[in-house]
C-alpha cells in the first residue's frame, strides 16, 4: 500500500494540471469580441484585407468551439466585406450564405442590418442599382431596430452613402441630392469627391478643386482607410488632368496606383491605370499612354470576366430556393392527400386555396423574369448607344468600349488578319457602326481625303478584291 500511495498523488497531479492547462487554452466571448475589433482596425485603417480575412477565419474557429453564435455569424460577415474589398466576388455571396442561413434562427438586428448592407454593396457592384437599392432598405429597418443608437446611426450612414451612389448610376438626382444631405451629418471623403467629380463634368474646375480639399482635410482628420486615401490621391489626378498638369497628375496617380496594388484594391488599380494613359496622352507621349492602355484594358478584361461568373448567383440562389419550395410544397401536397381520405370536403377547399396561391406566385415570378430581361435588353441597347457616343466624341475609351459590345466581332476579325493595328481597328469599328466617311472625318478631326486613304490602307491589308465593297464586306462581317 505504501508503494502505491505515491503513483495515486501523481496521477492526481497530473489530472489536475491537464484541467488547467484545457482551461487556459478556452477563449471567452469578451476576447472574441476584442480580435474582431482588431481585425476590423486592420481591413480599414491599414486597408489589409487579406490579413483581417485570416484573423476572421481563426475567430469563426474559435467561436465555434465555444458555441459562440454571434461571433461566428458576425465572423462570416466581416470575411465576405473582406472579400467583396479584394474583388472576390464569388467567396463573397459565398459566406453572405452562410451568414444569412444561420441568421434565420438568430434574431440579431445589427448583423441582419450587416448582412443586407453587404448584399446591398455585392448587387450594387454588378450593376443591379434597383436590387441594391432594396437590399440597402432593408439593412435601414433593421438598423432603426438596433438598441444601441450610436452603432444605429452609424450604420445608417453607411446605408445613405451607398444608396447615394445608387441613385447617382440610375440618374435620379433629386433622390442623390437628398442622400447628400443626409450624408453631411457624419460625411466620409468620398462624398466630396463625388461633387468634385460632378463639377469638373460641367467644367467648374475651381469648385472641384475647394471639394476634392475638403475630402484631402477630412481624410486626414479622420485618419482615413488606405482605401479613402487612395480615392483622394486619384481625385486630385484627375483635377489636375482637367487642368492639363499632366506632370502633377501623374505624381498623384502613381501614388494612388501604389496603394492600390499593394491593398489588392482591383477596381481602384483599373481606375488608376486609365487616368494614366489620360495624364500621358495630354502629354503626347504615345509610348506610355499605349503602355498603360494595355494594362488598363488587360486588367479590364479580367475583372470584367470575373464579374460575369458571379452576375447569375442570385439567380442560381433564388432558383434552388423555389427548387426547395417546390419539394416542401410537393410533401405538403401528400399529407393533404391522407387527409383528404378522412376529410374530404374540407381538404378540397384547401387544395384549391393552395393550388390558386401557386399560381399568382408563379405569375409573380413569371413578370419578375420578365422585368429581369427588359433590364438586361435595355441595358444592351444603352451600351450600344454609350459606344456611339464615345465614337463621336473621339473619345480614346472608345474602342475599348467597342470590344466589349462587339467583342465577337472584334476578336474574329482580329484572328484573320493579326496584322491590323490599334488605329486600324479604331477606323473599322467606325466603319460597323455605319458611319459615313464624312463622319469619320468630322469625328476623327481628320479631311475625307485622309479617312479614304485610310481606307485603302486597311483594304490592302485584308487583301480585298477590288470588286468588294469595303463598308458592306465590314457591315456584315
Amino acid at each position: 500500500m505504501t508503494f502505491i500511495n505515491p503513483f495515486k498523488k501523481l496521477f492526481c497531479l497530473f489530472f489536475v494540471l491537464h484541467l488547467f492547462s484545457i482551461e487556459a487554452q478556452k477563449i471567452t466571448v469578451a476576447e472574441i469580441d476584442t480580435l474582431q475589433k482588431k481585425a476590423s482596425k486592420i481591413k480599414w485603417n491599414m486597408g489589409n484585407y487579406k490579413k483581417a480575412a485570416i484573423l476572421q477565419k481563426e475567430i469563426i474557429v474559435k467561436s465555434k468551439k465555444i458555441k459562440y453564435k454571434k461571433g461566428e455569424i458576425r465572423g462570416y460577415l466581416e470575411l465576405s466585406q473582406c472579400c467583396f474589398g479584394m474583388n472576390m466576388l464569388k467567396h463573397c455571396f459565398y459566406f453572405l450564405n452562410i451568414a444569412e442561413k444561420q441568421l434565420k434562427d438568430y434574431d440579431n438586428n445589427s448583423l441582419k442590418s450587416h448582412l443586407y448592407l453587404i448584399y446591398g454593396m455585392y448587387s450594387h457592384k454588378l450593376g443591379g442599382y434597383q436590387q441594391s437599392i432594396i437590399n440597402f432598405n432593408k439593412s435601414l429597418y433593421f438598423a432603426s431596430r438596433i438598441e444601441d443608437k450610436k452603432l444605429a446611426e452609424k450604420r445608417k450612414q453607411n446605408v445613405y452613402d451607398w444608396k447615394r451612389s445608387s441613385f447617382k448610376f440610375l440618374n435620379q438626382m433629386d433622390s442623390v441630392y437628398s442622400y447628400e444631405k443626409k450624408c453631411m451629418t457624419s460625411p466620409k471623403p468620398m462624398l466630396f469627391i463625388t461633387i468634385a467629380d460632378r463639377n469638373l463634368e460641367k467644367g467648374r474646375i475651381d469648385s472641384a478643386e475647394y471639394y476634392i480639399n475638403k475630402a484631402d482635410n477630412l481624410a486626414k482628420s479622420l485618419n482615413a482607410p488606405m482605401e479613402g486615401k487612395c480615392n483622394v490621391l486619384m481625385a486630385y489626378g484627375k483635377l489636375y488632368i482637367a487642368k492639363k498638369e499632366y506632370g502633377k497628375s501623374l505624381q498623384y496617380l502613381f501614388k494612388a496606383l501604389a496603394i492600390a496594388k499593394k491593398m489588392s484594391f482591383k477596381t481602384r488599380e483599373r481606375q488608376s491605370y486609365k487616368l494614366i494613359y489620360e495624364a500621358y496622352g495630354g502629354e503626347k507621349n504615345i509610348e506610355k499612354e499605349n503602355e498603360y492602355l494595355l494594362k488598363y484594358s488587360s486588367l479590364n478584361d479580367s475583372l470584367n470576366q470575373a464579374e460575369k461568373k458571379v452576375i447569375n448567383l442570385p439567380v442560381e440562389k433564388f432558383f434552388k430556393e423555389e427548387k426547395k419550395n417546390i419539394e416542401e410544397r410537393k410533401k405538403n401536397l401528400y399529407y393533404f392527400t391522407a387527409f383528404i381520405i378522412i376529410f374530404s370536403l374540407f381538404i378540397v377547399f384547401i387544395s384549391k386555396r393552395i393550388s390558386k396561391n401557386k399560381k399568382e406566385k408563379t405569375k409573380i415570378v413569371l413578370n419578375e423574369k420578365e422585368q429581369e430581361l427588359d433590364f438586361l435588353k435595355k441595358k444592351v441597347d444603352e451600351n450600344r448607344e454609350h459606344v456611339l457616343y464615345l465614337a463621336t466624341k473621339n473619345d480614346p475609351t472608345f474602342i475599348i468600349k467597342f470590344k466589349e459590345v462587339y467583342s465577337d466581332f472584334y476578336e474574329e476579325i482580329l484572328s484573320e488578319y493579326p496584322q491590323l493595328n490599334i488605329n486600324d481597328m479604331k477606323f473599322i469599328a467606325l466603319i460597323k457602326l455605319l458611319f459615313s466617311n464624312k463622319e469619320i472625318a468630322t469625328y476623327t478631326n481628320v479631311s475625307i481625303r485622309t479617312v479614304e486613304s485610310k481606307k485603302y490602307r486597311i483594304r490592302k491589308k485584308l487583301n480585298l478584291d477590288a470588286n468588294i465593297d469595303f463598308n458592306e464586306w465590314i457591315i456584315n462581317k
